[in-house]
């Protein structure tokens, strides 16, 4: 039986160029389930792949297709699953990841056979073998959606704990390593220790994975699998990784007792690294570079909008420390819709003035299956899934007109991409890396991504 694991193409151009490129853990970790079964399998990475997917299909003859990706991608994995069933009737389909966890409804279609709610690889595993082994019953299966007499029945879901998840098999990884990114950090592998977040930001999706049951990996399970690893730099893909004090401690005693020589990329809060700065100066010496913080605003009213239980000091600070550990405080910011001409110059300002080397900006998104997306879902000017990628507009903007509000969202992330330029992480940037991108964005579209 062959198994075919499918990440989708990149939905617009600002994805084509890579400047992040995270490795499909999501797809090693099926694959890695698929082969322990006995299963042939293939991961088709839509991101970096030459060969289309319906050639793909062709060639491999897959009798499943799953299929992960993320709210922009909705319409192009429903896409997918009609191109698949075109192409052989037989195949199944099944579709899952973070956007259906939440929004699987969402993808109860025709060609759809089976859609996943849940990060559960016993479950995965379990679905598998029912095709082999008749007295395994799809009812009978964690968080699967199917359909029975052409009626969807959704089972019951349990969450599950992160220490469930077995040890990767990176073999995707290592063939194709030099896909793989962050920034100037060449060649950078992908790991979780943990599953939602323990925090309560309103806006915040991934708080609600896992049904909101925050667990973290056992140390001894995350350090065999960093001491495994044969890979540079890491990025830690927890929500956020520095939490518990105690266990970032033993972490730290860990990485030295063995002498693992890395470097990593982890979430944090301003208000943990503030109240654990020689904790933070202990991380930085085993090889921690990047700290990817919410700042999110320069405003006291717009954090307590976000509940974000942080204040402009406590950021300001925060990057103070870093800056003064010579590690790198990428502060992740959001663009408020009745953000005004002022609002732009004053965060520029207030970037330059606290020495933010390194940011990125996201226009405010309500995300679907959050609180807060009921709030703003009455005032939605689009139900264009592609729009969901924190880029666009999905909501009016009250201060400024819709035109004037790009302009200046634009003008602003073209400034701090300058500003940051200075300090040379974009300096691959040439010529011929735009060069290469552009043709790569062309030849894809002229291919129909598939």
């Amino acid at each position: 039986m062959k198994i075919l694991l499918v990440r989708p193409s990149a939905v617009n151009i600002l994805q084509y160029l890579q400047v992040i490129n995270s490795e499909p853990l999501e797809l090693e970790y099926l694959y890695t389930v698929a082969k322990e079964k006995g299963f042939e399998v293939l991961i088709y990475d839509g991101f970096n792949n030459k060969k289309s997917l319906t050639k793909t299909i062709i060639q491999f003859q897959p009798n499943i297709v799953a299929i992960t990706g993320y709210i922009t991608q909705e319409k192009l994995i429903l896409k997918y699953t009609k191109i698949i069933k075109n192409i052989n009737s037989n195949i199944i389909t099944v579709i899952g990841g973070v956007h259906a966890q939440l929004n699987y409804k969402n993808f109860y279609s025709d060609y759809t056979d089976f859609v996943f709610r849940s990060e559960d690889m016993q479950a995965f595993g379990l679905f598998l073998n029912s095709f082999v082994n008749s007295s395994i019953k799809l009812s009978e299966i964690n968080s699967l959606c199917w359909k029975q007499d052409g009626i969807w029945i959704e089972n019951k879901f349990v969450p599950v704990n992160i220490n469930m998840l077995p040890i990767v098999d990176r073999t995707f990884f290592y063939q194709n390593r030099e896909w793989f990114r962050y920034i100037d950090l060449r060649e950078t592998a992908t790991i979780k220790t943990s599953l939602s977040c323990p925090y309560n930001c309103n806006f915040c999706y991934c708080k609600l994975l896992s049904a909101g049951n925050y667990s973290v990996m056992t140390l001894d399970k995350v350090i065999t699998e960093l001491e495994n690893l044969d890979c540079e730099n890491v990025l830690i893909a927890d929500d956020i990784f520095l939490f518990d004090e105690e266990r970032i401690w033993n972490f730290i005693d860990e990485i030295k007792n063995r002498k693992i020589n890395k470097k990593y990329i982890c979430y944090a809060r301003a208000d943990y690294i503030v109240s654990h700065p020689e904790q933070i100066k202990a991380l930085v010496e085993i090889g921690f570079i990047y700290f990817l913080v919410g700042i999110e605003s320069y405003s006291n009213q717009e954090l307590n909008n976000y509940n974000k239980q942080v204040n402009s000091d406590i950021n300001i600070e925060c990057i103070r420390i870093l800056n003064e550990l010579n590690a790198r405080c990428y502060a992740l910011m959001i663009i408020p819709i009745d953000a005004d001409k002022k609002y732009f110059d004053n965060l520029y300002n207030w970037i330059v003035r606290n020495n933010v080397k390194y940011a990125t900006l996201s226009i405010f998104t309500p995300m679907p299956g959050t609180k807060i997306f009921n709030e703003y879902k009455n005032k939605l000017i689009t139900d264009n899934c592609t729009f969901w990628d924190f880029l666009h507009l999905v909501l009016k903007p009250t201060s400024l007109t819709i035109f004037r509000f790009y302009f200046e969202f634009y003008k602003l992330t073209l400034k701090i991409y300058l500003y940051t330029r200075k300090t040379g992480i974009f300096d691959f940037m040439t010529f011929s890396y735009f060069k290469n991108i552009l043709w790569k964005y062309i030849s894809q579209k002229m291919r129909r991504e598939l």
